[in-house]
Parts: structure tokens; sequence; C-alpha cells
């Protein structure tokens, strides 16, 4: 909308295009075309759509309090909302030094690493670094290795790092932390990670629709239990109702 545009030279109008399901495959992209044309001219406007029957978040975040959030449904029929968790962090105290050749190697200069377990039912594993656990400031990055595989590795401007493992394969997992850009003298860190299983811990309250319609919107709330000692913690909420659902939305909490 409109069917029709009238536009000077060197001007602009904006129009609207609805895409309505009908029976494309869910979660799934389909391609076509608009066509303006005056009968003299043509201008095709390519169009990629992906039809969801859910929209949901993958991560949220909060400080001690409720969290709050908005979904949309792309079906018609029942909808539940439950919770995995929330786990505590646990973590490892370490130090690392400048890798003057700045190109990371397994066991190479300026690394430092830790085994980590994942047991069997482990639904998430996050992995963290954060700038102030990390003294003094540095660049710093991340590799996760399972055996001889890299599965995930973080490397931005600062120590400000994250690798996140969606239903990890059990086994024993090594984590190297790299001086990409250390001070003489070396830096402390606190490295940081989570396993989250497939149960409710019982910490963490789920409140949302119980039927979804297509269009509709729902909001999810989450509260937790007053009683968490002070620390972060990560959980998640899944979604079932139908098959083809997203992931569950990670949901990380920081207890001031």
């Amino acid at each position: 909308k409109p069917k029709s545009l009238t536009i000077g030279p060197g001007k602009t109008k904006s129009f609207t295009v609805t895409i309505k399901r009908t029976d494309a495959l869910a979660n799934s992209y389909a391609g076509g075309q608009l066509l303006w044309s005056d009968g003299t001219h043509a201008v095709r406007v390519p169009m990629v759509a992906r039809p969801v029957l859910l929209a949901a978040p993958a991560s949220v975040t909060g400080i001690g309090g409720p969290i709050t959030y908005n979904v949309r449904f792309g079906y018609d029929g029942s909808f539940a909302a439950t919770p995995r968790g929330l786990v505590p962090a646990s973590t490892f105290a370490g130090d690392v030094s400048d890798d003057p050749t700045d190109s990371f190697q397994p066991l190479g200069p300026g690394t430092t690493s830790f085994a980590v377990s994942v047991p069997e039912g482990a639904t998430y594993a996050r992995f963290s670094l954060f700038d102030a656990d990390v003294a003094p400031a540095s660049d710093i990055d991340l590799y996760v290795y399972r055996g001889a595989t890299l599965v995930g590795s973080s490397g931005s401007a600062t120590s400000a790092e994250e690798v996140n493992l969606l239903n990890p394969t059990p086994g024993l997992y090594t984590v190297y932390v790299h001086g990409f850009g250390v001070p003489a003298g070396g830096a402390g860190f606190t490295l940081f990670h989570w396993l989250l299983p497939d149960a409710d811990a019982g910490n963490l309250t789920v409140t949302a629709p119980t039927t979804a319609s297509v269009g509709a919107s729902g909001t999810i709330s989450l509260t937790f239990d007053s009683a968490l000692e002070p620390g972060r913690y990560l959980g998640s909420v899944v979604y079932a109702g139908t098959d083809g659902l997203p992931n569950p939305t990670i949901v990380r909490i920081n207890k001031p």
C-alpha cells in the first residue's frame, strides 16, 4: 500500500508490503518480487521472506529483577513456555602473558588453558570473560576445543569474550585464554562458565500465554527466587505447542 505512487525527480516516497503465509514451508526462505510499472518503465523489487512459527528473542538479560519480553505467533494452537535453570557460574582464576606473535596456537606463547567436562544432558554451555574481571586492562581472547577440534572462539578488541554451544556433545573440553594484547608483566582474569541442564532448578518462574494465534503477540514474564546469592546465573525458556518452534531463549541474570 498504496498501489500507485507519483514521485517527482529526486524525491522519495515509501510504501508498505504485507506478506501473508499460506502454504509456504515454515522456517524456510521463500523469494519473489514486486513489480512497479507505468506501462513504459519497470522497477522490480526482489523480496525474501522466512515464515516462522514463533518469533522470540535469542537471549534476554536482567539485573536482579523481573524480565518481560514479547513473542509473536505464526500458528494456531496450544503454547507453553517452561524454565531450565537458573544455574550459577563456575569460575577459574588465571594469569596470561602477551603473545608477541599475536597468532594463537594451542599451548603456544601467551596461552593459559583450563579443562571443562561437559556432562550428558547438558543443553547449553557458555564460556565468558568480562572486562571488569581482567586487570590490568588488556585484549585477551577465548578459544574452546573438544579434543583437537575448535568448536568456538571469540576475539574482540577488548577482553569481553563469549563462546556459546547449543546442545554440546558430552566430553572433555579445553578452554584457552590467549593474550593478544597484554601489558608487560601479564594480566589476571576470571573465566566464567555455565553448563545448563535439561531441568528446572526451581528458582525461575515463567508466565506465558497458553494459546497461540497467527499474527498475535504474547508477553512472557520471568521472575526469580529472591533468595539467589549474588552472582551471574544462566537459564533458558523452552517453547512447546507445535513442531518447528525456535531454540530456547537464553536468560542471563546478574544478581547484585
